[in-house]
């Protein structure tokens, strides 16, 4: 079913300015008032608790609620909506929380090794997930301090879930995966002898079909298997979570969008994801938010489904000084339907200092990033063609594992916002194809998208992001060059914001900035200013002869500003 009438969803307007805790501090000691008191006055407007469903029911049918009741008060009186996140499983110093100890069925590697999560298709897991999920929803959401879900399945927010310690392979080969891909198998073939004729075999009956494993030839027949469970999961789960509750629902996408990291492994399709976030009113949140090319991706993503993004940032333990410029910038990419930003995990641990400078520069920008993300990203009539169906269903596990450098690198390059569609848009009619003035086919589907062939007729179909830069007109240009600085813009009215993140730890940037109006889609008139966002202090600028408006930047490394260049007078194109 779909999601009922009234579903709340977040919008850009009232902006999620998030915290994640745990379900209890260090040693199992329970979060008191003065903690969500703490949370109100950093600045933050919610809370999200990593639940433990070992906690909650400690025995199958016997269920707790009495922690959870203390913190939806707490947040209640703080002025916080707490969210809870429903984990199946989760990380290993969790076992015996998510699943619980009683659970005991447990998945399976290609290679025979054992998982740590629930099978996917066991039946009697599911049934206990999903009940736990209802009973906990039916219990809160009467509760003025209950603000939404995060609806997950599988393995934390990778689905199928990484190869366990020693395994190479792919999990989804419980016995009762196996029983499932059996059903499967006739219900999506019209028959056995088309099958044959598709794959070059001559098999007698389904069950000759062999389950086959990462590198045999018919390997993709079971990955359309585990692509499918996924989706099959989720849009049971969302249905069961839309009759108990209109309150807003989130989906956690984690990973990359190739390699190991991505859907050939993980079943994290970014598709899946938010074509059933349209149907149910969702939200999806990509995390880990500072990978770039990712960022880029999923701000485009959302802006072709039309679905509110909300992004997460996870630190890392090295590198942590650059990765805070990046993460802030990276908010404007889903504009205008980024809906705020999450913080993982709070309190930041003082053993990590690199986290406690984390957290203070979320509070800094609290205020000016709210305002930066209420315009539109600027994105020129050309597509990047990412294969997402193609990399979930390849025969090599490690395909296109460099994608996210390379968007990356190419965005950093050349200050350019393509926009980046997907093989499943295009057959699905999400996107035209003829809005572009050219197609970069990442992924060769010309010989796969019959949309993609008309297309070629009459239009350029380029091979490489590089190919794509005649057809594309920079937002901003530095002098001296430096591929570290990402340069986020951000449209609102006449003005534009312009987010500037020096990703280099180690190095200063000085130089010069020069913003292209007609690129971002503002016209070209005299008047102007330039200012600090978080300031309001004036920025010294000039006009050149072309038009461009030109500033120095005095960057430290791993700094960040916002800047907004106001064309007040300034005609929309």
């Amino acid at each position: 079913m779909r999601a009922q009438k009234g579903t709340a969803i977040p919008s850009p307007g009232h902006p999620i300015w998030q915290a994640q805790i745990d379900f209890t501090k260090p040693h199992g000691v329970p979060w008191a008032a003065s903690d969500f008191a703490a949370i109100k006055r950093s600045g933050a407007n919610r809370v999200e608790i990593n639940l433990d469903w070992g906690d909650i029911e400690p025995e199958k049918g016997q269920y707790d609620f009495r922690l959870l009741d203390r913190y939806l008060a707490g947040t209640a009186r703080s002025g916080l909506k707490l969210y809870l996140i429903f984990w199946e499983g989760v990380w290993a110093e969790q076992q015996g929380k998510n699943p619980p100890k009683w659970l005991s069925a447990r998945e399976v590697t290609s290679d025979g090794l054992t998982a740590l999560q629930p099978p996917w298709w066991d039946k009697s897991s599911r049934e206990a997930y999903f009940n736990y999920v209802a009973r906990t929803i039916d219990h809160v959401k009467g509760h003025p301090g209950f603000g939404g879900l995060y609806a997950n399945y599988g393995w934390l927010d990778a689905m199928w879930g990484p190869e366990p310690k020693g395994s190479r392979g792919v999990t989804g080969y419980a016995p009762a995966d196996i029983k499932a891909f059996y059903r499967w198998l006739p219900q999506t073939h019209p028959s056995l002898a088309s099958f044959n004729a598709r794959w070059r075999t001559s098999y007698k009956t389904w069950r000759d079909v062999p389950v086959a494993r990462p590198g045999q030839r018919l390997f993709p027949v079971y990955q359309r298997f585990r692509y499918y469970s996924v989706e099959q999961a989720y849009n049971e789960l969302s249905r069961l979570v839309r009759e108990h509750t209109n309150a807003p629902m989130f989906y956690y996408w984690g990973g990359g969008i190739g390699g190991r990291g991505g859907p050939a492994v993980l079943g994290n399709d970014p598709d899946t994801f938010f074509r059933l976030a349209k149907r149910y009113h969702a939200t999806v949140v990509l995390d880990d938010v500072d990978a770039s090319g990712n960022a880029v991706l999923f701000g485009s993503m959302a802006r072709a489904y039309r679905v509110p993004l909300l992004q997460e940032w996870t630190p890392s333990r090295k590198d942590l000084r650059a990765e805070i410029p990046q993460w802030l910038g990276h908010i404007g990419l889903g504009a205008p339907f980024e809906v705020g930003e999450s913080f993982f995990i709070y309190p930041p641990p003082p053993q990590r200092p690199g986290w406690v400078e984390a957290w203070k520069a979320y509070q800094q920008w609290h205020a000016t990033l709210a305002e930066f993300i209420r315009g539109r990203s600027p994105e020129q009539p050309v597509a990047v063609l990412v294969p997402t169906l193609k990399i979930a269903l390849s025969h090599d596990l490690d395909a296109f594992a460099d994608l996210n450098q390379e968007l990356t690198t190419f965005w950093r390059h050349y200050h350019v916002l393509p926009h980046l569609i997907t093989d499943q848009q295009v057959e699905h009619g999400v996107v035209s194809l003829q809005q572009f003035r050219a197609v970069v086919d990442l992924g060769n589907e010309i010989a796969t998208l019959p949309a993609l062939r008309i297309y070629a007729e009459k239009h350029p179909v380029l091979k490489t992001l590089e190919q794509a830069d005649p057809y594309l007109r920079p937002y901003v240009k530095l002098d001296p060059a430096y591929d570290r600085l990402e340069v986020t813009p951000v449209v609102r009215g006449s003005s534009v914001w312009l987010s500037l993140a020096n990703c280099n730890g180690e190095q200063a940037y000085s130089g010069m900035i020069h913003l292209d109006p007609a690129a971002v889609g503002l016209g070209a008139k005299e008047s102007f200013s330039v200012k600090n966002a978080q300031t309001g202090q004036p920025v010294r600028a000039t006009r050149s002869a072309a038009g461009d408006i030109e500033w120095r930047v005095d960057l430290p490394r791993a700094g960040f500003e916002v800047v907004r260049i106001n064309l007040a007078n300034s005609a929309a194109r």
